[in-house]
């Protein structure tokens, strides 16, 4: 594995340009990843966006709203001459795909924003780089970069990506808002009007149920900080997010169905900094704890595994970990 600049990463694609190119992502593509592979696959002519299993439900009703085909094929082209990861940085994250791009020969890329995992192969060349917000404010930077032409649904898609994994942009830089701008006119839209399109207003029931798995989740005061803990009745990140958003500093849900367990933790920023938090590092250690993988941001990660994995004893660690920090 060679870790490369952004420079090195703008040549690389430009060499690359008319090969035959796989673009994909971690398991479950979510809203930035997906947007980012489909943004960058207009770059190369010869291309195609593949999924190793599947993509979220509102990624998939974002890709639709804007005009694109909301069906990702899944299998995998061992054919291609090239591999770019978007969003993940290693090849257990990519499910179905892990042990096809451990056997792939071509070259693979990966860019990639969150903290890295080495993953031992020589083929691999890999752009890291924490300080993005998201994988689509990269994917932009490198299409101006590579003097590609940025149409108008792209540039909404890429804000979609963008809003979507910084946490209501809550997790940005000066740069991000700059990127936000540029797309905003390029998109001929507004921020407004943008975030309406990306909202899906789930139906009283459900959002009923939200509220009650927040109601009902155990609250703890250490020291200037409420933590929230609880079980959500479906998606662990809708309550995890509401309950910082009435007052939570710290929030940890989990959510079960037929197949498997998930966790999703919120924090709000600049707790992280302060406390020397860093909930995505914290997922992916422990996330053996319950048979499955994990990530995510400093603020914002999540983690999932089978659904007879101990998940008592992931949450009691996670726990234990955060009130160390902050005592």
């Amino acid at each position: 594995m060679e870790k490369i600049d952004f420079e090195a990463l703008t040549s690389i694609l430009k060499e690359n340009k008319d090969k035959s190119i796989v673009l994909t992502f971690h398991s479950r593509g979510d809203t930035d990843s997906v947007s980012s592979a489909i943004a960058l696959s207009t770059y190369f002519p010869n291309s195609k966006v593949l999924t190793p299993d599947m993509i979220t439900s509102n990624s998939s009703r974002i890709i639709k709203k804007l005009g694109f085909e909301e069906t990702i094929p899944n299998q995998f082209d061992n054919t291609a001459d090239m591999v770019v990861m978007l969003d993940v940085n290693n090849f257990e994250d990519c499910g179905p795909f892990a042990r096809k791009l451990e056997q792939f020969t071509g070259k693979i890329v990966i860019i990639d924003h969150h903290l890295l995992k080495e993953t031992g192969k020589d083929n691999t060349y890999v752009f890291n780089e924490e300080s993005y917000n998201s994988a689509a404010s990269i994917t932009y930077k490198l299409l101006k970069s590579l003097g590609a032409n940025v149409e108008k649904k792209i540039a909404k898609l890429l804000l979609t990506g963008i809003v979507s994994d910084s946490a209501e942009l809550k997790n940005v830089t000066a740069d991000t808002f700059t990127q936000i701008g540029e797309l905003l006119k390029i998109a001929d839209t507004d921020y407004q009007v943008l975030l309406d399109e990306m909202i899906h207003i789930s139906d009283p029931g459900s959002r009923a149920k939200t509220m009650d798995d927040v109601r009902n989740a155990s609250t703890t005061i250490e020291g200037e900080m409420l933590l929230v803990v609880g079980e959500a009745h479906a998606h662990a990140n809708l309550a995890a997010d509401a309950a910082l958003r009435i007052g939570a500093d710290f929030s940890l849900f989990r959510a079960e169905n037929d197949s498997e367990v998930s966790f999703s933790a919120r924090l709000r920023a600049p707790l992280d900094k302060k406390y020397g938090i860093h909930l995505g590092r914290m997922m992916k250690e422990l996330a053996p704890i319950i048979k499955g993988s994990g990530g995510g941001h400093p603020c914002a990660a999540g983690a999932y595994g089978p659904i007879n994995a101990d998940w008592r004893k992931f949450q009691e660690m996670f726990m234990d970990q955060i009130y160390k920090r902050i005592k």
